[in-house]
């Protein structure tokens, strides 16, 4: 199974972080339920388990931004139901890119490395009602109804392979794509830090945790 280093979008981050204090004053909370929520969908792509939640490749239409480089995952946070007391699909959705392994130069060679790992940026995540691929679309700098150069020739969408409405052979993961140039020194870091807890954290690179997030207290809270 493939794992992944995770690059967090800085607001995103800010968000974890305002979510991690709302449950460290009370897991049951609202905000708490959220964060356990995010990390644990954060910790399943990080280890290649996205296939324990429902997910989609995004598209791109006239009245959306473009994001076919992107997918999201259905994360069930809280209970709902519809007015005729049927229950609604999950609450949340958590909207994420994939990028190609960094390669390495050997003998004065850029060349390929077997060993590297692909990455992930968690862009955005919240509640349905807040469209989070429209946050996704402002994050990542991209204009309602405009297509991305970058990504011409790339198909997104496509009906899941799991859920409702089956099809069979469609992708829920992304399309993946060579790290922006923007992402390039957080890219580097993760690659060249040691693997957590192999190694004493250097208190002078801040950046070589850009992959790691707080982690909740002591506390019997659940995923809901």
């Amino acid at each position: 199974m493939t794992t992944y280093h995770l690059i967090f979008h800085d607001d995103l981050r800010q968000e974890i972080n305002r979510l991690s204090a709302e449950y460290k004053r009370d897991p049951d909370s609202p905000g708490g339920r959220e964060y356990v929520g995010v990390i644990n969908a954060t910790k399943a792509l990080q280890s290649g388990r996205e296939d324990a939640y429902e997910g989609k490749r995004l598209g791109y239409g006239p009245q959306s931004h473009d994001l076919r480089d992107c997918a999201e995952l259905k994360v069930p946070v809280v209970q709902e139901t519809t007015p005729g007391g049927f229950p609604r699909g999950p609450s949340h959705r958590l909207v994420y890119r994939e990028f190609d392994p960094l390669p390495v130069v050997r003998d004065g060679r850029v060349v390929p490395d077997p060993d590297a790992k692909p990455y992930r940026q968690i862009v955005s995540f919240g509640h349905r009602s807040a469209d989070p691929a429209a946050i996704a679309g402002q994050r990542l700098g991209r204009s309602r109804g405009l297509p991305e150069h970058e990504l011409h020739g790339v198909i997104g969408g496509g009906r899941p392979a799991h859920g409702k409405d089956l099809r069979e052979g469609i992708q829920t993961t992304p399309h993946r794509i060579p790290v922006p140039g923007d992402l390039l020194k957080q890219a580097q870091i993760l690659r060249d830090s040691p693997p957590a807890g192999t190694a004493a954290k250097p208190t002078t690179a801040p950046q070589a945790n850009a992959n790691r997030l707080p982690r909740p207290g002591p506390s019997k809270s659940k995923e809901r």
